[in-house]
């Protein structure tokens, strides 16, 4: 969803609302955030998340349809130490608006200091999988995302899911953040996102 909460040190995300592969959020933070589009298979998706303390971040994801809830959790194995990048690993949802259970393991960089901008990036792999563990891939899949903010309080991100590519274009009006999102770079949807 929104273009990251694009702030130095924080790696790319569509701040876990498009993209649960890097959600992060500071220590003690809520994110609430949603999408709908009628173009996505689940019509429409809400996220929350929280990070009490530590390394983990957790959450749910409430899908239109089918009507069910899945949980979210992402675990940091290690902060960004100059140009080593953070790296994360998770469940969660797999695909952007479909609604697959999946799992990840990404590399996520704050470019901030080398673009001069409020910027990320992140790369990895995913793999969707059934409730009963079947995988629905032949092979782990490829992830990618880009944020970085286009003008004070916007920011701009391009995402592939593994699958799929996706765009969004978002503004930040205090702790809120609202914009429209092109899924599959074609159907244009709505996102909405609150962080405390």
């Amino acid at each position: 969803m929104p273009a990251g909460y694009a702030v130095q040190g924080e790696p790319a995300s569509l701040a876990g609302e498009l993209n649960r592969f890097s959600a992060h959020l500071p220590k003690g933070s809520w994110l609430i955030s949603g999408a709908v589009n009628g173009d996505m298979p689940t019509d429409a998706e809400i996220f929350i998340w929280h990070k009490p303390k530590g390394c983990f971040q957790f959450g749910v994801g409430l899908l239109a349809k089918p009507k069910t809830a899945r949980w979210l959790l992402n675990y940091e194995l290690q902060r960004q130490k100059g140009s080593t990048p953070s790296i994360t690993v998770g469940v969660g949802l797999q695909e952007v608006g479909v609604g697959n259970p999946g799992i990840f393991a990404t590399a996520n960089w704050a470019l901030t200091p080398l673009l001069k901008t409020p910027s990320s990036l992140y790369v990895g792999t995913g793999r969707r999988i059934t409730l009963d563990g079947e995988t629905l891939d032949k092979s782990w899949l490829p992830l990618l995302g880009f944020s970085a903010q286009v003008a004070k309080g916007v920011s701009a991100a391009v995402q592939m899911d593994g699958r799929k590519w996706h765009a969004v274009l978002s503004a930040r009006a205090g702790e809120f953040r609202v914009g429209i999102f092109a899924f599959k770079f074609k159907a244009m949807g709505v996102i909405v996102g609150w962080r405390d």
